[in-house]
């Protein structure tokens, strides 16, 4: 009866303590806003660095950062939402998403 208490006291300090933040997580649905933040990451990060200066379409950003895995329309609500903190602007006019052009806000940059 002991070692039934022992490990019943066991298994909930492993729970509460080391299994809380994921389970957390998996609950709240912390993890996939977790995904998308690495994802608007990756983005911003290669319209900063791989393509400075350079306007890059929707397509190309699909196909160079994320080689295809991700849907186009995807990427494209991912660019939209880095271009409402301002660190990255749309350039061109079209209203195919595909061809939409992107380019890094230098100078929103600077102020940070």
């Amino acid at each position: 009866m002991i070692l039934y208490d022992f490990l019943l006291v066991t298994i909930g300090i492993f729970i509460g303590v080391i299994a809380a933040d994921p389970l957390k997580k998996l609950f709240t649905g912390q993890y996939k806003e977790e995904i998308r933040q690495k994802k608007r990451v990756k983005l911003l990060l290669y319209l900063r660095e791989e393509a400075e200066g350079k306007k890059v379409s929707t397509r190309e950003l699909c196909e160079t950062v994320f080689r295809g895995k991700e849907h186009i329309d995807t990427v494209h609500k991912l660019l939209e939402d880095i271009e409402e903190t301002g660190l990255i602007k749309s350039v061109s006019t079209t209203a195919n998403i595909e061809e939409k052009k992107w380019a890094f806000n230098k100078q929103k940059d600077r102020q940070r």
